[in-house]
Order: C-alpha cells, then structure tokens, then sequence
C-alpha cells in the first residue's frame, strides 16, 4: 500500500530509547478507547511519533491530496506517505491556538527601541524564563519591516561552532541549536498566514544522547546529531536523515535558500569534509518575514545538562528573494537561568549563546510540559 511504501521509503522516527511524554487521551474517532499517546520533541515542539517523518538525504517534500505528502528522493523515485489522523487533532497539531498555551497569548511587547514590526519573542509563551523547560530559552531575532512588504527572506546562512558535552550528558536532554526562518504574521512564532499556513525551515545541530540522536547514521559517540527540518506540510514534521558523525570544536554550516522562485532548500553540511544532510520543500506562496539562531531545550532540569561552552553562530548571511544581501538588525532574549546570554558582536555580526554550569538555580516544583511552536 501507499502507507507502506511511505515508511519504508521515508521512516518514521523509532528508536529503542527516547525521553518522551506519555499522554492518555480520547482517541481521533469518537466511539473508540483512550490511547497513549508517545510525545517526542522536535524544534517545533512535543510531537506524536506518528507525526515525525525522516526522508532520504536530499529528498523533495511536498503536500498532496486529502492526507498524504508526496516524497521525492533525490535519483527521482516518488512515492506518497499517508499522515496519521493525530497529526491534525487540535491536540496534536503543530501550530496552536490561544488556549492551548500554557500562559494566554497576549500581544507582546515591542522591544526597547525596535522600529515598528519588531516584536519581542522575549517573554511566555515564546520563551522560557525558568526550568524545567520545554521551549526556546535564548534566541537572537529579526523581523521584516514591514512585516507584510518584499521583498522577503530568500535565504540566510550561518556556521555553528559545536559546543562541549553538558557535564551532566545523559540526563535525557535535548539541546536544538538553529539558524531558522518562519512566514508569520508579523509576530515571532505566530499566525497562519494564506495561502499556504505557516512553515519553518531549519538546519538543526541536536544534543541528545538518549532521544533524536539515537538514531543518526553513524551511530553518535558524542550525543551530538544533526539534520535539516520542515514544518509542516499536512501538520507532520519532517527531517532529513541524522548525521550522527558530530563532534565538539566542529563547524558545521547551516543553511536554507530560495533555490528557484518555488522552491526552499536545507542543508546542514559540514565545513571541513562537505558532509551533508538536507532536504527540499516548495514555497507554496509562503513570505519569510522572521529570521532567527536560536537555543531550544526540552527536559532540562539543571545548570549543568546545558552545553559547556559557548555556541557561535558566525559568518551570519541573509538575503533576499531576488539574490541581495540583508542587513538585520537582531533583538535578543535578555539573561536567562544559568547565566543565560544572548550577545551579537557589532563588528562581526556574530551571534553567541551560553549558558554557564556554574550558575545554582532552584527547579520548579512544576513537571516539564510540552511546547508546540
């Protein structure tokens, strides 16, 4: 069957050991028991497993009829996989409504002297101000201004310098650093805009010895993993094959580019060896308006399950949909716990996230919940 083909072709992400969320709920269709629901985090969130999708290196992603996405691998076989019903469940679905955030979503505030169109992703529920945490924590970002003129974001490429293990590595953290952009409506991390919904593009470098590197190819010896994601054609989140070969003091190039009028590429490659990982995905009349690098961390309960070290995201590039060159001006997360900063260099235009281990900090009484973008 197509279902079939679907994930033999392109796999569902299944490992033996994965930190995840057990959730009991009602099922899809009325009539039937309550199931238990496995929730694996992504960068868009906590996710069904029957929501996250890894296709081959250098596959075209696209939606297709009723519930199915059309998969391209890159010598040009097609085939079609069928999405689970969950995926597009109100409670499951990646993109949420005002009640389904933890805090109510309210209008946030403009940064100090942002000119209008900024707006602050610096404050609940687009960030994290306390652990556990389940969200963005730290985050350098950019929007358009005008947020609803061209032109739009074409492209933006960075290299990421990987940082050491945390000195707590097996605690069942996942770290996803990422050059990233989304098509919102003039706030970070917000809206649906038509015709086509809101779309993430990500080159992901993930620490997680225990959840999504488990998986890579190689198999990681260092808990460091990366790969290429798009969020999320007919509501399923969708990455490239893991490289588990990732090691500190690497630099690893994180890209997205307007690669024809219609349509994205991703790519994670590695500087020194040209390794790579991505994939591709059609435009579909989407706008990119927001830019951003970014930390997020899911099930981090202390100082010292963060990286040690700095993460650098240099050689900041963005353009334009026809070819010309950006210059954005980031607003940053102010500290966060474990001395948290974000800091641009105005000279470089490099952005650097750390976070120290050294730093006390007293966990809330609260269990980690999950986060959907």
């Amino acid at each position: 069957s197509t279902q079939s083909t679907g994930e033999s072709e392109g796999r569902m992400v299944a490992v033996a050991v994965w930190l995840v969320v057990c959730v009991f709920v009602g099922a899809v269709s009325s009539g039937e028991p309550a199931a238990l629901v496995m929730m694996k985090p992504t960068p868009f969130g906590h996710r069904p497993s029957e929501c996250i999708l890894e296709v081959p290196n250098g596959a075209h992603v696209e939606e297709g009829e009723a519930n199915t996405v059309i998969i391209t691998h890159p010598l040009g076989r097609t085939w079609r996989h069928t999405v689970d019903p969950i995926c597009s469940d109100p409670l499951y679905a990646p993109f949420v409504d005002t009640q389904r955030h933890t805090q109510p979503l309210q209008p946030r505030q403009q940064w100090k002297g942002a000119p209008p169109g900024n707006q602050s992703c610096n404050e609940m529920p687009c960030t994290c101000d306390s652990l556990p945490c389940n969200n963005w924590i730290d985050t350098a970002g950019w929007m358009l201004s005008p947020y609803d003129e061209g032109p739009y974001i074409g492209g933006y490429s960075t290299v990421m310098s990987v940082p050491a293990m945390p000195k707590s590595p097996n605690k069942g953290q996942t770290l996803f650093y990422f050059n990233g952009a989304e098509n919102t409506d003039g706030m970070p991390r917000h809206g649906s805009p038509q015709p086509s919904g809101r779309a993430i593009l990500q080159p992901v470098l993930t620490y997680a010895p225990q959840t999504n590197c488990v998986g890579s190819s190689p198999t990681s010896k260092t808990g460091w993993c990366i790969a290429s994601w798009y969020c999320c054609p007919k509501n399923l989140t969708v990455h490239s094959t893991y490289l588990g070969d990732v090691n500190p003091g690497e630099k690893w190039l994180g890209l997205f580019n307007l690669t024809s009028p219609s349509v994205f590429e991703t790519v994670s490659r590695n500087v020194e060896s040209g390794v790579e990982t991505k994939l591709s995905c059609p435009r579909q009349g989407r706008n990119f308006n927001w830019a951003d690098a970014t930390l997020e961390v899911y099930a981090v309960n202390s100082c010292d399950e963060f990286a040690v070290g700095p993460m650098t995201f240099t050689q900041n590039k963005l353009w334009d949909e026809h070819g010309d060159p950006m210059e954005p001006k980031w607003l940053t997360t102010g500290k966060k716990v474990c001395g948290g900063t974000t800091t641009i260099n105005q000279e470089t235009g490099d952005i650097t996230i750390t976070h120290s281990i050294d730093v006390s900090v007293r966990p809330s009484a609260e269990s980690p919940r999950p986060f959907s973008v």
